[in-house]
């Protein structure tokens, strides 16, 4: 098999490709031949030593993947072989080949194919997490997406359409906020183009519900401001490299909460949650209430080439690797 590993903490540039000897079954796991696997934020951060998770190197990055069951552990009793499936993972996924937890292998539609697969569970995992679980959204309510052109806010915009959400979208250029609108939004700022807080105050002047952030930095303090009575700021990341800091008298005075989301450990801590919450977004997709958006696809061996793309900031929608 083939993987891009780390052999030691630093940027992009210190991906290698590697071949090695295919990982031995376990009798809870499933062996599953990758085809495309999903490019995210954190991915960066992990090769920097910079994440949650800390793997010691050597190690391959990667959260998400989509493939083929093609051998499976003893007292495996969920799947069978030749299902398709995605896979999400603390880190390890970009590789050609993967045992895993049967239990964090989820099958997908026949209608879905496995690129699209590959960037489906972080990101529509999450942005369900952020809307659902935390925001508890409601139909008429108004939702703040805070970095809506990347992946995981592209999925919530999605998402806060179809829970019937008032939908504001924030991205950083005309075109991304375009794409936002094409995907659901109500309404778009463009951050770099327009004052934010002026401009949101125009777009929610009784306020926001639901605030759902990426990013960090000085729009998360202006976003906050906003908040209404027992409204929600949901923390996600800090994509702009700024991590804010939140007044708590604000949140004293209109009874809201900022609230943590930490998506990925789920899988690990409660995977039958997961399992639930992809059964509902599965459904969507074939509803064809879902549609993920793929901005770029780079083969495996160019995962550095994907990752500085990625922090590059260019990208509208889902960067994926191809180990075809």
């Amino acid at each position: 098999m083939k993987r891009m590993i780390v052999n030691k903490y630093g940027g992009p540039e210190n991906l290698v490709l590697e071949k090695c000897d295919p990982p031995t079954i376990k009798e809870l796991s499933v062996r599953i031949k990758i085809e495309n696997i999903g490019v995210n934020f954190a991915d960066t951060l992990v090769i920097r030593g910079r994440y949650q998770e800390r793997p010691r190197p050597p190690f391959s990055p990667g959260l998400e993947l989509s493939g083929t069951i093609i051998e499976i552990g003893s007292k495996v009793k969920s799947l069978k072989l030749n299902d398709r499936v995605v896979g999400i993972a603390k880190y390890g996924s970009y590789c050609d080949e993967i045992v895993m937890p049967a239990e964090n292998v989820y099958t997908i539609p026949d209608s879905m194919d496995f690129i699209t697969a590959a960037s489906f569970p972080v990101a529509y995992g999450t942005a369900f997490g952020a809307i659902d679980w935390k925001g508890k959204l409601k139909k008429n309510q108004t939702c703040l997406i805070l970095g809506a052109a990347g992946g995981v806010g592209l999925a919530a915009v999605e998402l806060a359409k179809a829970y019937g959400a008032n939908t504001i979208a924030a991205a950083g250029s005309s075109e991304k906020c375009e794409t936002c609108i094409l995907h659901g939004a109500n309404n778009t700022i463009n951050y770099n183009d327009e004052v934010f807080r002026h401009s949101l105050k125009k777009l929610a002047p009784e306020g926001v519900n639901l605030v759902i952030d990426m990013i960090g930095g000085e729009t998360a303090d202006d976003a906050i401001k906003t908040l209404t009575w027992e409204g929600k700021f949901v923390i996600i990341g800090f994509a702009g490299g700024k991590i804010p800091k939140i007044p708590a008298n604000r949140l004293l005075l209109k009874s809201s909460s900022a609230i943590g989301l930490y998506w990925g450990q789920y899988a690990f801590i409660n995977p039958s949650l997961i399992g639930d919450s992809f059964s509902k977004l599965m459904r969507m997709y074939e509803e064809k209430k879902l549609k993920p958006k793929i901005g770029k696809i780079f083969k495996l061996e160019e995962a550095s080439d994907a990752l500085n793309f990625l922090l590059s900031r260019s990208n509208t929608g889902k960067i994926v690797l191809s180990c075809n």
